[in-house]
Parts: C-alpha cells; sequence; structure tokens
C-alpha cells in the first residue's frame, strides 16, 4: 500500500570539495589560482528537508544546512549556522534555475564570514552533469552578500561519490519501509520533473507545470473602520500557461478608499522572495516590496522594473492563515484521460500524484478549495507611515486552487479565467474558457490546423466550477454570445477593470491579470480575478525607452486619425521639434513619406496611402492655431517607372487623387528627381545619392499603407523607408546589387523619422498584398506612433504576425531596439486575414532575386497596371508575347480598367476572404 507524504521529511549528506583564492571575485581565475596557491575549499554538510511535502510544493523548496567549512588560509575547519539549502529555485531577473549553499561561519580570526554558493542549471549543450555537481562558490568577509569579496573559487560534488551519498538518504518521520520508498520515490520524481523542464525542453513537445492560487473578498478594518477588500496572490511555475519557460508571482490587492474607488497595491514578478503559499496547509505570507498604483488601472512587470511615476514603491507583511476545504480534482483535459487513472480511486490518484509530483495526467487538473480565514493581517508601509489592515474573519470568504498542466506546446493554448467571489453567499464561481491561440499566421496550414483544434479544445476544457453549500458543482460553459440552456451563462464585466498587472516577460503573448467587476449569472455584481491573454507583447527588447501606441478603429477614419494623434502626443512632439529648430513655420519643412509607388489602379484602394487621410493630417498640420505651411508629400519612383509611362511620383500622385497643384497647402515630390547630391550612408548603401527635401526635413513622417508583403510577410511604416530610397531601378539596385533590409535601416539611421502612421482603414491581404487584393479588407483602423518600431510591432501582431519574422522590425530592433508599449485602443487581430505563407517569401528571396537578369524579366512579363492611364514601355515582341500570354493571370490578381474584375478574380477573392477566416 502506497502513502502519502504527511509527516514525513528527508535528509541526506553531501561532501563538495574544489579550489579558492583569496582576493579574487572570478570564479574561474579562483579555482585556477587557489589550486596553484594550494589553497583547497571544503564542505561537509547534512542537508534536512523537515517538511517533504512542504518542500516539493511551488512556493518554498529551502531546507536547513548544517555541517563545517574548512578553508586554511581562514585558518582550517569551521562549523556553519544559519545555513540554508535551496533546490531548484529560480533567479527573478535571468530567469534561470538555481541550486544554492548558504550559510554563515565564524573563522580563526573570530569574525564573522558568510558562504553563498550556486550551480546553475541551464540547458546550454546538454551539461547536466556539469550544472549538478559545479557549485560557484564565493564567501564574504561579513554578514552577507553585501560585504567585501574575501575569496572565490569552485568546489564539487564527485561523481564516485554518489553510491555512497545514496546511502546517506533517509525519511525521518516514516514509521514503515513503505513510507520510507514513498519518500524517496517523491523526492526523486520532484527532481527528475525540474530537470526534465530545464534540459529537454527543446526535445519535448509536452510541457509540465503547475501553480497555486488564492483569491479573497471580504472586508478588513482599518482604524476602526470597516472596507471592501478584494485578494489575489498566485505562485505560477515555469511554463505556465504555453511551455515556453516562463512563469510569475505576484500580488495584487484592492482596498476600498472611502471615496467610491480603490486603493490600488500589487507586484509581479517571476519569483518572489519572501512569498509562501501552501493551500493544502492554508499558510500564505508574503514579505517584500508592492506598489501603490496611483494613476489609471493599468501597470506591468517591466514598468515595475523601471521607476514609473505611477508606481509608489512600499512594502508589504501579508500574513494569513486559513481554513482549505478541498473539493475532488476536477479535470479538464484536451484529451480524453487515461483509462487507468480514471479507473483508480480518488484516494489513490491523490496519493500517486504527491509521490510522484512529476508525473501528471494530461490536460488541466485542479483541485478547487473554499477558504475561511482564521485570522490575517495585511500591513502595508509607505513613505507616509504604515497602513494596518486586520481582516474581518466573518465577513470574509475566498476560492483557492492546487493545480497542474500537462500539455502539448502546439497548438499553443488560449487561456481565458474569471474567478467571482461572493463572500456574502459564501460562494466562489470560476469559469475557465480555453481555446488555441492562433500564433503562427504566416503558416496557413498550421493555422487552421490551430483553428480546429482550438475548437475542440474550447468544447471539452470549457467549464464552470461553482463552489456553494459546501458543494461543488462542474458544468459546461456555455459557448460566447449564447444565453440559452447551452451551458452556465457567462460573467459580464461591468465597467473598467479596478487593477490590471501585465505580465509582459512572456515570448509567447502577454498574461493580464485583472480585479474586474461582474455580473454574475444571477444578476449580482461582484469583484473577480480575470486572467487574459494579449498577443501584443509589450515589454522592451534592447532598450530601455517608452513608446505610446495607437490603433483606433471606427466607422470615422478622419476621428480616427486626430484620435490617434492626440492619444500619441503627436502635437506636443511636433511643438518640441519646432522649437528647437528656431525656425520660422513658414520655414519648417514637414515631409510626409506615403506609400503609393505600387499601386496599379486607382480603384484598388488597398495598394496605397490614402490620399484623402494625408489630406486631412496636412489640413490639421495648417489648421490657424498650429500654423504649418511648409509641408511636402514625398515619395520616389519604382519599378513600374521602367515598365511603363507616367509612373513618376507626381503623375502617380495625380492619377491616385492627390493634389499636385499646391492648392491644398502641400506639395508633392518625386525623392527620385530631387536626389542631387551624394553622402555616405553605411556599408551596403555606400556613397549614394540623397533627396534634398528628405535630407532637410526638420520633421519626417511615415505613413504607411498596411500591406502584406512577399519580401517581409509585411510592409508599415519601417518597410515604407525603403520606399523613400531615391534610385528608381529598385529591383537592380537594392534587391541585386545590395540589400533590401540592411539598406532601410542605414537610411533611417542617416534620417530619423520623427512619427509613423498606418492607413489600415482599407487594407490588403493574402499573398500579393503589396501588388493587389482582390476583395480589401475593411479593416477600419488607424494606428500611429512616435517610433517606427512600436506601431510596427502593434501593426503585425494585429495581422497575427510575430513582428520579428520581418527582417526589417528584426534589423531595426537590433539597431534601436523596441521600447516598452504604453497601448491604447484596439488590440484585436484583423478578421478575416490571410498573411503570406513562407514559401512565397522564400522563392522571392533566393528565386527571383538570385539573378537579376532572370528576375527582372519575370517581373517585366508579369507587370500590370491600368491600361487606360498607363501604358507598356518594352519594344521587345517577344517581352509583349510573353506579357499578353500572361493576361490570365494577371485578370486573376488585378482589377481591369475601371475596376472590373473577372470571374476567375471574384472567385479567388472568395477563397482568400475564406482562408483568412
Amino acid at each position: 500500500m502506497l502513502s502519502n507524504l504527511d509527516g514525513l521529511g528527508f535528509e541526506f549528506d553531501e561532501t563538495l570539495s574544489g579550489w579558492a583564492s583569496v582576493g579574487v571575485k572570478d570564479f574561474d581565475e579562483g579555482k585556477t589560482r587557489g589550486e596553484a596557491e594550494k589553497t583547497p575549499l571544503r564542505i561537509d554538510v547534512k542537508v534536512t528537508i523537515p517538511d517533504l511535502q512542504r518542500f516539493i510544493n511551488i512556493s518554498d523548496h529551502s531546507a536547513l544546512l548544517v555541517g563545517t567549512v574548512t578553508y586554511e588560509p581562514l585558518g582550517g575547519t569551521f562549523t556553519m549556522r544559519d545555513g540554508v539549502f535551496n533546490l531548484f529555485s529560480v533567479a527573478a531577473r535571468t530567469n534561470e534555475r538555481h541550486m544554492t549553499y548558504s550559510f554563515r561561519f565564524t573563522a580563526e580570526d573570530g569574525k564573522t564570514y558568510f558562504f553563498f554558493g550556486f550551480k546553475v542549471l541551464k540547458d546550454d549543450g546538454f551539461d547536466v552533469l556539469h550544472d549538478m555537481t559545479t557549485l560557484y562558490t564565493t564567501i564574504y568577509a561579513g554578514e552577507d552578500e553585501k560585504a567585501p569579496v574575501y575569496a572565490a573559487g569552485l568546489i564539487y560534488f564527485h561523481v564516485n561519490d554518489i553510491p555512497s551519498w545514496l546511502t546517506t538518504l533517509r525519511v525521518p518521520g516514516a514509521t514503515w519501509w513503505g513510507q520510507s520508498v514513498a519518500g524517496k520515490m517523491a523526492f526523486f520524481s520532484f527532481g527528475y520533473g525540474k530537470l526534465r523542464q530545464e534540459y529537454l525542453r527543446g526535445l519535448n513537445p509536452i510541457y509540465d507545470t503547475e501553480y497555486e492560487n488564492l483569491v479573497l473578498s471580504g472586508e478588513v478594518m482599518e482604524n476602526g473602520n470597516r472596507k471592501k477588500f478584494f485578494m489575489v496572490s498566485g505562485a505560477h511555475d515555469k511554463d505556465f500557461p504555453w511551455g515556453d519557460g516562463e512563469l510569475f508571482w505576484d500580488v495584487l490587492l484592492a482596498v476600498e478608499d472611502g471615496n467610491g474607488g480603490y486603493k490600488k497595491y500589487c507586484i509581479t514578478e517571476r519569483v518572489l522572495e519572501g512569498m509562501f503559499i501552501n493551500v493544502d496547509r492554508g499558510a500564505y505570507r508574503y514579505q517584500g516590496p508592492i506598489f501603490e498604483l496611483t494613476q489609471g488601472y493599468a501597470t506591468s512587470l517591466t514598468q515595475m522594473h523601471g521607476k514609473s511615476p505611477e508606481l509608489v514603491p512600499c512594502k508589504a507583511d501579508f500574513l494569513i492563515k486559513f481554513s482549505a476545504t478541498a473539493f475532488p480534482t476536477t479535470p479538464m483535459p484536451f484529451m480524453t484521460a487515461d483509462n487507468l487513472m480514471a479507473r483508480l480511486s480518488y484516494g489513490m490518484r491523490e496519493a500517486l500524484r504527491k509521490i510522484l509530483p512529476s508525473e501528471r495526467q494530461f490536460g488541466m487538473h485542479i483541485t478547487p478549495y473554499a477558504v475561511t480565514v482564521t485570522e490575517g493581517t495585511l500591513s502595508i508601509t509607505g513613505s507616509d507611515g504604515t497602513t494596518g489592515l486586520s481582516i474581518v474573519a466573518d465577513k470574509t470568504f475566498g476560492e483557492a486552487e492546487s493545480t497542474t498542466m500537462r500539455s502539448i506546446k502546439e497548438p499553443t493554448l488560449l487561456y481565458g479565467y474569471i474567478c467571482a467571489v461572493n463572500p456574502d453567499k459564501r460562494m466562489a464561481r470560476v469559469q475557465l474558457d480555453t481555446n488555441s491561440l492562433r500564433n503562427d499566421r504566416e503558416d496557413w496550414l498550421k493555422d487552421k490546423i490551430d483553428s480546429v483544434a482550438g475548437a475542440f479544445i474550447s468544447q471539452v476544457g470549457s467549464k464552470e466550477m461553482l463552489l456553494r453549500d459546501g458543494k461543488l458543482t462542474v458544468t459546461d460553459l456555455a459557448p460566447r454570445g449564447e444565453t440559452s440552456s447551452g451551458g452556465a451563462r457567462r460573467f459580464v464585466k461591468v465597467g473598467l477593470p479596478v487593477m490590471e498587472v501585465n505580465n509582459d516577460q512572456f515570448p509567447t503573448a502577454t498574461l493580464q491579470r485583472r480585479i474586474v467587476e461582474v455580473m454574475d449569472p444571477s444578476g449580482e455584481k461582484c469583484l473577480a480575478l480575470e486572467e487574459d491573454v494579449n498577443p501584443l507583447r509589450l515589454g522592451p527588447v534592447n532598450s530601455g525607452r517608452e513608446a505610446v501606441v495607437a490603433a483606433i478603429k471606427g466607422d470615422d477614419k478622419f476621428a480616427a486619425l486626430e484620435e490617434v494623434l492626440d492619444e500619441t502626443g503627436f502635437w506636443p512632439l511636433l511643438d518640441k521639434k519646432f522649437q528647437s529648430s528656431q525656425k520660422s513655420k513658414a520655414d519648417f519643412l514637414i515631409a510626409i513619406k506615403a506609400n503609393f509607388a505600387m499601386a496599379y489602379n486607382k480603384h484598388d484602394r488597398s495598394t496605397f496611402t490614402d490620399p484623402e487621410l494625408v489630406e486631412k493630417l496636412v489640413a490639421l498640420l495648417r489648421d490657424p492655431s498650429r500654423g504649418f505651411e511648409n509641408i511636402a508629400v514625398v515619395e520616389a519612383q519604382s519599378n513600374y517607372s521602367q515598365d511603363y509611362d507616367n509612373t513618376g511620383v507626381r503623375e502617380m500622385a495625380e492619377y491616385l487623387g492627390y493634389d499636385v497643384t499646391g492648392s491644398k497647402g502641400y506639395r508633392v515630390v518625386d525623392l527620385t528627381m530631387d536626389a542631387e547630391e551624394t553622402q555616405h550612408l553605411g556599408p551596403h548603401l555606400g556613397d549614394h545619392p540623397v533627396p534634398t527635401t528628405w535630407k532637410n526635413a526638420d520633421f519626417r513622417i511615415s505613413f504607411a499603407k498596411n500591406k502584406t508583403h512577399t519580401y517581409s510577410f509585411f510592409t508599415l511604416t519601417i518597410k515604407n523607408i525603403y520606399g523613400a530610397l531615391p534610385l528608381a531601378a529598385k529591383f537592380k539596385e537594392y534587391h541585386c546589387d545590395r540589400d533590401i533590409y540592411h539598406t532601410t535601416i542605414e537610411y533611417l539611421t542617416a534620417f530619423p523619422v520623427d512619427y509613423g502612421l498606418i492607413d489600415a482603414y482599407v487594407s490588403a491581404d493574402g499573398p500579393f498584398g503589396i501588388f493587389a487584393d482582390c476583395e480589401p479588407n475593411d479593416t477600419r483602423t488607424i494606428l500611429g506612433s512616435a517610433d517606427l518600431v512600436a506601431v510596427d510591432w502593434v501593426g503585425a501582431t494585429k495581422m497575427g504576425l510575430d513582428p520579428m519574422v520581418s527582417k526589417h522590425v528584426k534589423y531595426a530592433v537590433e539597431a534601436f531596439g523596441k521600447p516598452r508599449i504604453i497601448f491604447k485602443g484596439d488590440p484585436n487581430p484583423y478578421r478575416p486575414w490571410l498573411n503570406v505563407p513562407p514559401v512565397v517569401l522564400y522563392l522571392s528571396l533566393y528565386g527571383v532575386d538570385a539573378n537579376y537578369h532572370f528576375g527582372s524579366v519575370l517581373y517585366l512579363v508579369n507587370a500590370y497596371m491600368d491600361s487606360s492611364h498607363f501604358h507598356y514601355k518594352p519594344d521587345s515582341p517577344w517581352i509583349r508575347a510573353a506579357h499578353d500570354m500572361l493576361k490570365p493571370l494577371q485578370e486573376t490578381l488585378f482589377l481591369q480598367t475601371g475596376g472590373d474584375r473577372s470571374i476567375v478574380n471574384r472567385v479567388m477573392g472568395k477563397l482568400q476572404k475564406k482562408m483568412g477566416e
């Protein structure tokens, strides 16, 4: 008969020896010098885990460390005190797992020294044996790590000691051999699971993770006054919830402020030192930093790492003891549960779960608890003193969870969760809504697999758990938008969140934790914890900057444009540049780089920046309250100018509806014709023509069109600047002779752009969006930011793409960094939307661009423009014949003269729309 772990501890003895040198801080140098100086370092320790079940729990892998340290430069062998051993802890800033040994000792000179050693468990070449046996060691001349370094080096657990080490394994508290076996199995299973998580991550398509979470709602006493409060805290282990190696622990607290609102306190970090949560034991403690959120309702881990003015640093000391009534574990599997496990009794399954913590069932298995507080204090100390809150036990109720997950990495889990607590009714309602995250939309087949898998996952893994009257009721969750009897009705959120914390360290998406007010199915309002996923990753990359990005959707494109400019600080930015220029407004030159060189037909408005939007921007700039007068709309010629006549920038602009007379307050400048001097711009561009207007502009704006692109998956504000390169023979000069990516970055470096706008009111998607879109998408969105990387990051995400899939964005991030994004507006992906398949990009880069002569002929015979206005140039009868032979293909992709569409074109458009849904 197998046993659980109640009352069991765990012990083992260990010896580590090596070399350290006095006066050295570098570990390798300390080892080398110590060996040469013959100054060995050795520790003989006993590790004691008093409570094995607590040790295996997420939030506390610490144990007692006793023994001796031997180091001759300090006078011999000394007894350890205050020793702590920590197994598989995570470093908050680096996300690395460590194994740590720390203790103090008094040396022969009577002084206190502090020993700290750590092993780094990181897969950088499957070196698990080296990592598990090598201790990076520092001895400090003082009480802790703040003291000066006395010595450093490397000490090792020697592999040939493993047999004798195994004989030292003991399970205190075991009353018979079965309990001893169970304890050892649990310890090794726990260790194996963590090592598998680190060293088999790249090979294993399945990931394992767990979390413990506590939600409390009720009343607190402050200076004799009762106030409502809502508190959330959780420890989420590595790989929650997507298997991407990240994790977070957090604390969120909202307390009534007496003015109809809430005082808001929060902190999130990969790991919070000083936090302990053990739901099964009814214990919670947090001692450490916390922030008061004084402005707005949203913040993020990145902001907490910085110095955001809305976050006021405080110190928290929270202690809560509670009674937790466990309900049967609720499986929410993504596949049918294993039949053997399903046949086992609940008690047997729970025993196995504890004894083999790394061997979990496939799916999500939630053990819910009804929480009754027995005592609790929440103390917060800020610059203005200490706020002491005492939890009113009989007016407070909560829900807690201990959950394990085993899932496949693909399709990626889309995770939504709401836990509402009604303390008056002693009731908690949890709604879990699962789906798949369509996070790879450049691969149509995978996107469709994700979509189909998501429908299945949502069907079997979307549930409601209702804890009421000492009972747990589990029902299916009604499909979104349905209020019939097809399942439990969903919560309705009321107003803006009370608080939102964005965990933006995840590489997959941003995981949001919010305190919200909801209307539950019975019609009552209560506070709730909401967890949601935002595919927009807001955190910075290689940058300490911040940038506001707005994506405003609406039926009035002009109002959307104005809102974007206002929300992103366009006008203060422009005024600042103007003031620093010391010019008059008549001389201050504003250059707006529109995108229209590749337009082929004015009736396909998805291929060029809307003239009405550009002219609205000009009108706003020229408004008497602002008075800017010197405005140029600029563009450079494209390859079309070599294939067709009437394709100069001014001719194209006039054909598309731009004003070329100057009567609307701007002039149209052909950057190809304006390039009258040469300047060295970088290793790829070299000595290159420079347009005078672009060079002399005091304020540059990239006003891009929202389109997919065969060479970079998408063309937005950064790719739009490639179009400002002046040479008309772009295929030869940039595609074949130079490089379309680095040349853009060099041009941006030489002539920085001050602001980026994306015209996504009507958009072109599909494999050939840069050339044409049979049925343009009414995306009805305008995007803008003072940072091109930031606005393109949002624009690409709304296409369902990882922005870094584009080399334009990748190289821009390397050159300029990605700022932390403060987002405003509509974050939802465009639907329908079809991206460029990778095969099209590879054929373009490595097929068409591989040989200039082949590629130029291919483009020449496939070129198509409105024949009523543009006339085909080539004189060669062979080229013309080939061009005529391809007319059926052209009629499939392009609108005809006057905007007519062939039958095949209509069919292609419907198919593309269907594929993009």
